[in-house]
């Protein structure tokens, strides 16, 4: 198990240096592209936070690690992913009111299970504050575009409820019915997964246009961010390879944006 997380923690990082490459050359072509400066800067920081992370593993291992330089880094890739998305599909600020309050209340009750977890006040409310304006980002995108039906916003509105209730149930039960709450909540948690996947999938094989791959792309990315924030063990394993696809299928949006701004 230790293994296969460290592979896929190297994979991951490898993908992310060659994808750090690609979006400098990008930028080199596309001086005057805030989406390809924001691209660049959101791998860089992935990448040297990645680094970290491996490089206190592999000197500290099973010592949880403090709030570091890794989480400021991790911080600012989730600002710069909220920038890449907002350059790439401008949208006021009143364009998705109500689905914005619903993401930022999403957001403060993933805080809320995050200090549950680990106690750790300053850095969770730190990295919550950045997610409610990434997923706040993110639906104002997804709404500009239309890449949802109003029944889709409100399956998914409920779905993510059905989530925090989940996880939140975990608190008030014991073994063997906590297990039982957690892997349903995995189970969850995995077809969001595969639903933006192939919803990001099926924008690419009808060919939509840029804008539309990029708010799905980030979406996607962000939900399976939000995914590893509530797993763990082989969960948490299998979600950073699906993250690492993500990586792809976002550089391959965001260049199309570039190409066509």
């Amino acid at each position: 198990m230790e293994l296969f997380s460290f592979i896929s923690s190297i994979v991951q990082m490898a993908v992310l240096a060659v994808f750090m490459f690609l979006a400098i050359r990008l930028l080199l072509k596309h001086t005057d592209s805030l989406t390809a400066v924001f691209l660049s800067f959101f791998f860089s920081l992935w990448f040297f936070a990645d680094i970290y992370w491996l490089v206190y593993d592999i000197l500290r291992p099973d010592v949880r690690m403090p709030f570091a330089a890794n989480e400021i880094g991790e911080a600012g890739m989730l600002l710069m992913l909220a920038a890449i998305i907002n350059s790439s599909v401008p949208h006021g600020s009143r364009a998705a009111v109500k689905h914005v309050v619903c993401a930022v209340i999403f957001a403060v009750f993933n805080v809320i299970l995050w200090i549950a977890w680990s106690g750790e006040w300053v850095q969770d409310i730190i990295t919550g504050l950045v997610l409610a304006w990434l997923l706040a980002s993110a639906v104002c995108s997804l709404k500009v575009v239309h890449a949802l039906t109003k029944t889709e916003w409100i399956l998914l509105g409920i779905y993510c409820t059905a989530l925090l209730a989940g996880q939140g149930l975990t608190f008030f039960f014991e073994d063997p019915l906590k297990t039982r709450i957690d892997i349903g909540c995995y189970v969850l948690i995995s077809l969001g997964i595969l639903y933006w996947l192939v919803k990001l999938f099926m924008s690419y094989k009808r060919d939509h246009f840029a804008k539309k791959l990029m708010a799905l792309a980030v979406t996607n990315l962000a939900w399976i961010i939000v995914a590893l924030f509530m797993s763990s063990g082989l969960f948490y394993t299998i979600y950073i390879n699906c993250e690492t696809l993500s990586v792809a299928l976002m550089y391959i949006a965001a260049e199309k944006v570039v190409k066509e701004s």
